[in-house]
């Protein structure tokens, strides 16, 4: 007996039907396969080509990001391979993560696990963090000329920290209150009053972050974008 083998549009309708599924889970399964691979084996920038500016908001997209920092990087920085902006979402509009668990949580497995060189977060965080060694003492960077703050009111930068080792309280100046820095707030479409910024004590690029963290605050002065002026009438 001979089998109809003939391929119809009926055979193929009525088997795709039925095995469709099979054709949809292998193509995904392929999907991720390549995927894994490519994450794998695609070229990372090393930790002393790249800086990482790690921003708590809900507002400040990737886009304006990249715009804001790529001329900075490349007239400041540009032996670089790379530099990064990176959101971290806030769960409320004013930036305090109080509220938000897993904010909160991101956050901190962020400054554990030194993955970011500079940290622009809200003041109750910096703090928190400033207090436990996370952040270096910029008043050196100032000392040495690697940091103006010409003009700039800091004092909230300033926090009193108890030396484990020595058992003695030492003042530093750990971070850059973003208030007064309105090329920031322009250039991101970030609300940045009640922020600070600041550079993390593990992070792995020391010169080349202080260098483009100055650049930075220079790029923040200036006079309060329009759209902050309408929203204080």
């Amino acid at each position: 007996m001979r089998l109809n083998r003939k391929l119809t549009k009926e055979r193929v309708r009525n088997h795709l039907t039925y095995d469709l599924w099979k054709y949809l889970l292998l193509g995904v399964g392929t999907i991720f396969f390549w995927s894994l691979i490519y994450d794998q084996t695609a070229y990372r920038s090393p930790q002393e080509k790249r800086i990482d500016v790690m921003i708590v908001s809900n507002t400040v997209t990737d886009e304006l990001m990249q715009a804001f920092f790529e001329p900075i990087w490349k007239e400041t920085v540009p032996d670089m391979e790379l530099v990064e902006g990176v959101t971290l979402l806030s769960g409320s509009s004013g930036g305090n993560m109080e509220q938000d668990y897993y904010s909160a949580i991101n956050l901190s497995v962020k400054i554990a696990a030194a993955e970011g060189d500079i940290y622009l977060l809200p003041k109750a965080e910096f703090k928190s963090y400033a207090s436990g060694g996370a952040f270096v003492p910029l008043e050196e960077l100032v000392e040495q000329g690697l940091l103006n703050i010409d003009g700039l009111d800091v004092s909230a930068g300033w926090m009193t920290v108890l030396d484990e080792e020595t058992g003695i309280a030492e003042s530093h100046l750990y971070g850059i209150p973003t208030d007064q820095l309105y090329g920031l707030m322009d250039g991101l479409q970030y609300d940045n009053r009640g922020a600070v910024m600041t550079i993390a004590v593990n992070n792995q690029n020391e010169d080349n972050v202080a260098l483009f963290f100055n650049a930075l605050v220079q790029a923040g002065r200036g006079d309060p974008p329009e759209w902050l002026e309408n929203t204080a009438n």
